[in-house]
């Protein structure tokens, strides 16, 4: 017998997520009439608690989870933990509109398959797709199936230029680290003395409160001559909650002076609730005014996400950014790298740069714009599978409008960029990717040599 049930965050469009739910439920029990589940969309503990009593209480033999938005891994890992049956995780894409990201599913996704791998549990996934015999075909080739996990290997990757330029340098970097990592967020986790001995960083713990005081002794005649300058470059900043505005151009200067003041490189920054919820604003924009100064800031406190975007930026003339990817189309051989807010402002294309409030949490600041297009390098200083690597591929951003609100690209990595999706998911890789504009892939497979670090690619 099959079982099913289905994972919602309530900060997204749970309407729509259920509308999903009920449509790929419906095909599910097409294929098998006797599946059994759990109806109401889990968006809690009390809910958890309840479906896994549901499921310890039933016989079944497979289960089909519905990433309906994107959650984090802490229920997840404890059902198939728990269950010990084969699960078959399904995502959904959702229309490039331009407008809010109103599920971010596949992000779900992403982070729930590196979690689980992690633990050493191999789940199948689909993707849905606009044609239903097609799903339908997804779904039986998992009901059907022997349960044979094979393991997902990458390549090891290798100089393509042997004359290449290698004259770069890598001093010892001090990373700032304000706040922990959300619940559940297992691909933001790091082992300390592994970072310090491999990878020749130091970190300096910091907390929220440590941020929020400084961001308030900001002086006022501060805030308004760097507002001048930020409305200056992005359109529609008088539209803006003002004295939000100005709380967010207070974080920016909060982490500058802490930057200054621990002698720091990069942030890995728990960025929200507390951001939101305690000081009343984003930190996406603050962040990506950081990043355009080549100081990486990593949202929900990514340590090896922070130190991706800092070599990256050690490496390259250009900043770097940390990117979920959102998104894909078989048909147009294309990902979408998104995130809320934080992409500096010279990674704009021309025209599109406007100022923007939080999708979910509505408040300021965002950069909200479509990626320039051009040829990018794709890197993450990673723990798949539980091991330190890095991996590296190349990519392009396509001239196209903005997917989704907040800063995003539309990318194609060469033949089958679905296909490449799937084999960097079911390898391990954490749901966010550092990328920088130019090709400098042969720089970080020799600096991975370097430091004898496995370098790897698809």
């Amino acid at each position: 017998m099959i079982g099913y049930l289905a994972l919602a965050r309530e900060t997204f469009d749970v309407e729509y997520a259920k509308s999903k739910f009920e449509k790929a439920k419906s095909l599910l029990l097409s294929l098998s009439p006797d599946a059994i589940g759990f109806d109401n969309l889990i968006t809690n503990d009390a809910d958890a608690d309840s479906a896994l009593s549901f499921f310890n209480s039933n016989d079944f033999e497979k289960v089909f989870l519905f990433q309906t938005t994107f959650t984090d891994a802490k229920f997840l890992l404890n059902f198939a933990k728990t269950i010990q049956r084969p699960i078959c995780i399904v995502s959904f894409p959702e229309p490039r509109t331009g407008g809010r990201l109103r599920l971010n599913s596949i992000c779900g996704l992403n982070l729930a398959m590196h979690s689980l791998i992690k633990n050493s549990i191999a789940p199948d996934f689909v993707i849905m797709e606009e044609d239903d015999n097609i799903n339908k075909m997804l779904f039986s080739k998992f009901i059907e199936s022997q349960n044979e996990s094979k393991e997902t290997l990458w390549d090891i990757a290798t100089i393509t230029d042997d004359q290449a330029d290698f004259d770069y340098s890598i001093d010892k970097q001090t990373i700032g680290i304000i706040g922990t990592r959300p619940e559940g967020f297992d691909t933001c986790d790091y082992d300390s003395n592994e970072v310090t001995s491999k990878l020749n960083v130091s970190l300096v713990d910091l907390e929220l409160e440590d941020l929020f005081n400084e961001a308030k002794e900001i002086e006022v005649e501060t805030i308004v001559k760097t507002k001048s300058t930020v409305s200056s470059y992005l359109a529609g900043t008088e539209e803006l909650v003002q004295e939000e505005f100005d709380k967010s151009l207070s974080i920016f200067h909060g982490l500058e002076n802490l930057k200054d003041m621990h002698n720091l490189d990069a942030f890995a920054i728990r960025c929200w609730p507390e951001t939101f919820t305690e000081y009343g604003c984003a930190s996406c924009g603050p962040m990506a005014m950081m990043n355009e100064k080549k100081v990486s800031c990593a949202c929900e406190a990514d340590v090896l996400g922070g130190i991706s975007c800092n070599i990256l930026n050690q490496m390259n003339n250009d900043p770097s950014l940390l990117v979920d990817i959102v998104d894909v189309d078989k048909s147009d051989n294309s990902l979408v790298f998104w995130h809320c807010g934080l992409a500096p402002i010279s990674m704009a294309k021309e025209g599109t740069a406007r100022s923007g409030i939080h999708s979910n949490r509505k408040k300021p600041l965002l950069h909200d714009f479509s990626l320039k297009e051009g040829e990018i390098t794709i890197f993450r200083v990673s723990k798949a599978k539980g091991k330190l690597q890095f991996f590296v591929m190349k990519g392009q951003v396509l001239d196209r409008p903005n997917s989704f609100s907040g800063t995003s690209g539309v990318i194609n990595l060469g033949d089958n960029s679905a296909h490449k999706l799937e084999q960097m998911f079911k390898g391990g890789l954490e749901h966010h990717v550092a990328f920088t504009y130019g090709d400098i892939s042969d720089k970080l497979i020799h600096f991975g040599q370097q430091m004898k670090i496995p370098t790897y690619t698809i």
